[in-house]
């Protein structure tokens, strides 16, 4: 088979690796049926891809007992059977490191330990350290239940670590363990005592750590308790599937793998949180750095000086180089070891929007990996991240960048809701979740870098109403449950295998972008994660993302490896015009800024905004000079520039290859690029109707259709110059261009009744009549409430404003229609809230879940006289499950939201053989 029948094949028959996949929720352990039931749910639906996660209402005491990894087994030979891939998600409910406490029970020394410090003045003889707080407390009484013994924070095992006397204005810091006479520590705290007063014009900082002795995570930075989490966490799964492992079972799945963040009421500094600590990162510190280390350790929670900052930096980094070595390098080497891939993903403070403090904010992510996703992706076989609400945001296109540094591209994107509407309240997500709504944000995604789509999640049951405690029910744990939303069953395998496709079609390209924007991470190691180059990065990457300019992520590790060629700098396969540092204050040494140099000066645009570099991490401290030197050559801001500048960024339009270009104040997305064989790619997608410009080099060209809804793949006419492509609201178009390249036999005729071919094939239409009265809604007799109901209905609001405010399954729309002479009609809903699937006279003639909502009725599923028109209306599940709670103001909309219109056909279709009319493509 040719390179191009395989493309072809592919596109056509997606493979799991980029069809939807999810999380499916165990909420209780299921019975062999429900299983063998909920897997075939999945596949039936396009969802070709499954990790098994029990929440929180699923027992504690029964995660991985031989019952739990029985159903697991049942699950992956049904997975087996159909050809679908299983991840194995590493641990119970979230946060990789315990193994629902198996890890530490009867291993009290491993659980997780932390470094704390108390300041004592000068003339003092004592410090406390008091009113230890968890982030977990913010997450409610079930989720401290799941991080604690008792629901309840109790520390134990007090020592000091390090004792240091500061002196003067530079804080020069010395050790001295002679001064500590003893710690008094206490379930909730300690008092440091000193052998004698601090002396005048001094200070002490006693680093203290404790043992959470409730807690049932491993301490992440012992490599024993690490191994200790393998052996209870890992090992059983092998025991259970190792003959399905490296087959059906690809893969192994960590979620944010680090220890609780605690904070204290005396706690001062730039450090916000406790670290994470163990007497083998002790030894590590003291070999990096020997004499030197109170200076060191003083800089990671003082100073602005260059000095010291470039000593913080310097911590950080052997910090995480340490965590994630002794972390993930074994979570690593276990599944490598047994034949699997290594996936997950680290908490990222971006996730929901652009900036790099958007979430997480009350954590100093430092102590968790020190915030390296570059460095953490250097441990996965499969890129992934986590992305929250519908948005268009930050965490695809991150995931893609840090893979590409890897050689490899695409991500995983876990999807999630958190964020209710107004009147809604934190964790009560989002039921109201509609297909067209999901179908924007994965289409968003897949733009950015996504390779496939992780649901969070499919639900084993969808909980109770009686019990709002966020996470508890598992009705109000991240809803929605995709599977028992009403337009589940009959709607989500047309997005599902769209969205497969358009993965496919996107596998090989290599994406046109010419920024490349310099992630700042020796930065926020000086400068904290809330720092001014936390909002700059996400204003770049908004800006850029708004203009429509490609544009990647790039490690300053990268510049080590630049090349310099006409223009651009190229790190591996990756060329940008244009490199962007926002708001970075922080960089290794003076080679990056002699980089920079060699960059300006060769054509590569440099460009900056906001604050600017004044420190090195390593090296004598000349940043601020050497970058006086060097900002003549570089365009500095303010603060992000307008959109003309951003879009001068791009490549002049005389390209000697295809490229894609989009008018100022188009809603088109896209992305494209070549394919690695003789053709290019792209893929565009309109929210709202917009145009693109397809730029030609001298030709002709031959371009071809691939329509993703069907897996079609059609030939248009050769063209050359310029094609504009006009796309109406919610058009995804992928378009190929090749040079004289004749399409393989078979492939090119579109299939009859395909969506893109309906509506197209008229020369002339009837103006609409509106169908504004004698509807009946019938609901069937198997629904959960309002069941066998039949009853007049209007159709210029829903119906959960006419008396049926909780009800949010399916319902038909029934009316009555008079024809002379059966004719080709199209059915119109102007506006809609849910999924649609119309029949005629009991024949079912199309859906649609997405606007625009308009529906081909041909001429022989019609007869002369009266004809039954149903319009079946799934919406979504939100009245249903929010009704009597409280969380949300009012109901939300469901059904007919105005009157649908109807045309008939004026002329005849186009005769046989002639192929559908496609979406106007016009030659500039």
């Amino acid at each position: 088979m040719s390179a191009r029948e395989t493309a072809l094949q592919r596109f056509r028959n997606p493979d799991p690796w980029h069809a939807p996949a999810a999380y499916w929720f165990w909420h209780r352990l299921p019975d062999m049926d429900t299983i063998r039931a909920q897997v075939r749910q999945m596949h039936d639906a396009g969802i070709r891809s499954f990790q098994v996660q029990a929440r929180l209402s699923y027992p504690i005491e029964g995660y991985l007992d031989d019952d739990y990894l029985a159903a697991c087994r049942v699950a992956v030979e049904t997975a087996a059977g159909l050809g679908m891939i299983v991840g194995i998600y590493d641990d119970y409910n979230w946060q990789t490191g315990h193994a629902a406490g198996r890890a530490v029970t009867g291993y009290d020394e491993l659980r997780e330990r932390h470094l704390f410090w108390v300041r004592i003045p000068a003339g003092a003889s004592d410090g406390a350290l008091s009113g230890i707080r968890s982030a977990t407390e913010n997450l409610g009484p079930a989720a401290m239940d799941w991080h604690y013994e008792g629901g309840v924070v109790a520390w134990a095992d007090w020592r000091v670590e390090y004792a240091l006397v500061t002196e003067g204005e530079q804080g020069t810091a010395a050790e001295r363990p002679e001064f500590v006479d003893r710690v008094d520590g206490v379930a909730d705290g300690c008092r440091v005592r000193l052998v004698e007063p601090v002396p005048d014009d001094a200070a002490a900082i006693v680093f203290v750590s404790a043992r959470c002795a409730t807690s049932r995570l491993v301490n992440p930075v012992d490599p024993v308790a690490v191994d200790r989490f393998v052996e209870a966490g890992y090992q059983p799964f092998a025991e259970a599937l190792g003959d399905f492992f490296g087959g059906t079972v690809a893969y192994m799945f960590f979620d944010q793998p680090h220890a609780v963040y605690y904070d204290w009421a005396e706690r001062t500094g730039d450090l916000r949180s406790a670290m994470p600590f163990h007497e083998s990162l002790a030894v590590s510190i003291r070999e990096r750095w020997g004499d030197r280390t109170p200076q060191v350790l003083a800089a990671v929670l003082d100073g602005d000086d260059p000095e010291r900052l470039s000593l913080r930096a310097q911590f950080y980094e052997h910090f995480s180089g340490y965590a994630m070595e002794t972390f993930l390098g074994r979570l690593r080497t276990w599944s490598h070891a047994h034949g699997l891939r290594q996936s997950g993903h680290e908490v990222l403070g971006h996730v929901g929007g652009w900036a790099l403090d958007t979430a997480f904010a009350n954590w100093d992510l430092r102590v968790n990996f020190g915030l390296d996703h570059f460095g953490v992706d250097g441990y996965r076989d499969l890129t992934a991240v986590d992305a929250q609400d519908a948005l268009v945001q930050l965490s695809p296109v991150f995931g893609d960048s840090v893979a590409r540094h890897h050689g490899r591209s695409g991500t995983m994107v876990e999807q999630y809701f958190l964020t209710p509407p107004e009147g809604g309240t934190p964790w009560s997500g989002h039921w109201g979740l509609s297909l067209q709504e999901l179908r924007t944000t994965a289409i968003n995604h897949h733009l950015q870098g996504m390779r496939q789509m992780i649901f969070h999640g499919f639900y084993q049951t969808h909980g109770h109403g009686d019990d709002h405690e966020s996470l508890r029910n598992p009705r109000f744990d991240f809803p929605p449950g995709i599977n028992f939303e009403p337009w589940f069953a009959d709607h989500h395998l047309r997005f599902a295998l769209e969205s497969a496709r358009l993965s496919e079609f996107l596998e090989p390209v290599s994406p046109q972008s010419d920024v490349a924007v310099l992630y700042p991470l020796r930065t926020v190691w000086t400068a904290g994660q809330l720092g001014e180059q936390a909002s700059a990065m996400g204003e770049w990457a908004r800006a850029l993302t708004e203009s429509r300019v490609g544009f990647h992520l790039v490690d300053e590790r990268d510049l080590e490896a630049a090349v310099v060629e006409d223009g651009a700098v190229r790190f591996g396969d990756r060329r940008y015009r244009a490199l962007v540092l926002p708001a970075v204050t922080t960089l290794r040494s003076a080679a990056s800024l002699r980089r920079l140099r060699r960059l300006a000066e060769a054509g590569v645009r440099v460009l900056a905004s906001g604050a600017t570099p004044v420190v090195y991490q390593e090296g004598p401290q000349t940043a601020a000079e050497d970058w006086t030197g060097l900002a003549p050559a570089v365009e500095v801001f303010g603060s992000v520039p307008e959109e003309a500048v951003l879009r001068g960024l791009v490549a002049p339009c005389e390209r000697t290859v295809p490229t894609l270009r989009v008018p100022a104040g188009s809603a088109v997305r896209w992305r494209g690029g070549p394919d690695g064989t003789d053709g290019f790619r792209f893929a565009c997608f309109a929210e709202a109707e917009g145009t693109a410009e397809l730029l030609l080099p001298d030709g002709p060209w031959q371009l071809e259709d691939w329509v993703a809804a069907d897996g079609t793949v059609r030939t248009l006419d050769a063209a050359e110059g310029e094609v504009v492509l006009r796309l109406e609201r919610n058009a995804l178009r992928l378009l190929r261009v090749s040079r004289g390249a004749e399409p393989a036999s078979g492939w090119v005729d579109a299939v009859e009744g395909s969506e893109v071919a309906a509506g197209h094939g008229m020369s002339e239409w009837s103006a609409p009549e509106v169908l504004e009265s004698g509807w009946l809604l019938e609901i069937p007799e198997d629904a959960y409430e309002e069941a066998g109901t039949r009853r007049d209905i209007a159709v210029t609001c829903g119906w959960e404003r006419q008396d049926l405010s909780t009800f949010a399954g399916t319902a038909d729309y029934v009316r009555q229609i008079q024809l002379d002479a059966p004719v080709p009609l199209e059915l119109m809903l102007p506006a809609v809230a849910g999924a649609v699937l119309v029949s005629v006279n009991g024949v079912r003639v199309g859906e649609r879940a997405w606007s625009p909502y308009r529906i081909r009725i041909p001429a022989d599923a019609l007869r002369p006289g009266r004809n039954q028109l149903r319009i079946r209306i799934a919406p979504s599940a939100a009245n249903r499950y929010y009704a009597g709670t409280g969380l949300r103001a009012e109901p939300e909309p469901c059904g007919l939201l105005a009157p649908p219109l109807l045309r008939h056909a004026l002329a005849a279709p186009d005769g046989p053989g002639s192929g559908p009319r496609l979406p106007p493509i016009a030659e500039g």
